[in-house]
């Protein structure tokens, strides 16, 4: 497969609650182009993951956990989100359920991208109560309660809105989670590596955009998707929020 690349320095930008007007529509095609690349950190000084103390539950969840903030190894960022910006066709959506499992006190996963009209299931791995509160947006209206008595629990929802979900438990403070929701497939999460790959794209151009919980966001204007090439690029946070 042939690559193209294209690397720009990302300055933080400010926090956004994102939501798209148009309706996308899955087409078939062949042969789309790829974007890929890695998410890194230019700052002076990498932030170090704080450890939050648990104030309850010791027992069975430690003393205490990684707040999972500042996943930074070698410079790279695990746990951005990519995402192209107004992207009306392409491939279909994914239909599979979402889960977010409260484990050890801990949700799991931290970071997860959801989409419009699936489903997703609350779970709970912990013989304790769990509560989770989901919010739109950080500290924004609360859009679900659910409380979970039993080890094994599940409740369903559905993910009605596009934009970013805040998840928090109500009787446990230092849990925390983020899920992004989206109308359209063009998608990634950074892996520990700080790599993301988006494929399957109708050859255009297109604005990358990218949201760390902790960095801020950032975009990459005008990158070239060909059919049948890959276009490599580099996500640079310079800042902490």
């Amino acid at each position: 497969m042939q690559k193209s690349s294209a690397s720009c320095i990302i300055l933080v930008m400010f926090f956004y609650f994102t939501t798209t007007s148009f309706a996308y529509e899955a087409i078939p095609f062949e042969n789309g182009g790829s974007i890929e690349g890695v998410v890194e950190f230019f700052g002076d000084k990498v932030p170090n993951d704080p450890v939050v103390t648990l104030t309850s539950e010791k027992d069975y969840c430690g003393k205490s956990l990684p707040a999972q903030k500042y996943l930074i190894r070698n410079r790279k960022i695990q746990n951005a989100i990519l995402f192209l910006e107004n992207i009306k066709a392409g491939k279909a959506i994914p239909r599979e359920a979402l889960t977010v499992t409260s484990r050890k006190c801990e949700f799991v996963p931290h970071v997860a991208t959801g989409f419009k009209g699936n489903k997703i299931i609350l779970k709970t791995d912990d013989p304790v109560f769990h509560a989770f509160d989901i919010h739109a947006s950080i500290s924004g209206k609360e859009i679900y309660h659910v409380a979970l008595h039993e080890q094994g629990t599940t409740v369903t929802k559905t993910l009605s809105k596009a934009g970013l979900l805040d998840l928090t438990c109500y009787t446990h403070p230092w849990q925390h989670a983020y899920i992004y929701i989206f109308d359209h497939p063009y998608v990634a999460v950074t892996d520990e590596k700080g790599e993301f790959a988006i494929k399957d794209i109708l050859p255009g151009t297109y604005t990358v955009k990218a949201w760390h919980e902790a960095l801020g966001a950032a975009e990459l204007p005008d990158i070239k998707v060909e059919s049948g090439k890959t276009s490599t690029i580099k996500v640079k946070f310079t800042k902490v929020q």
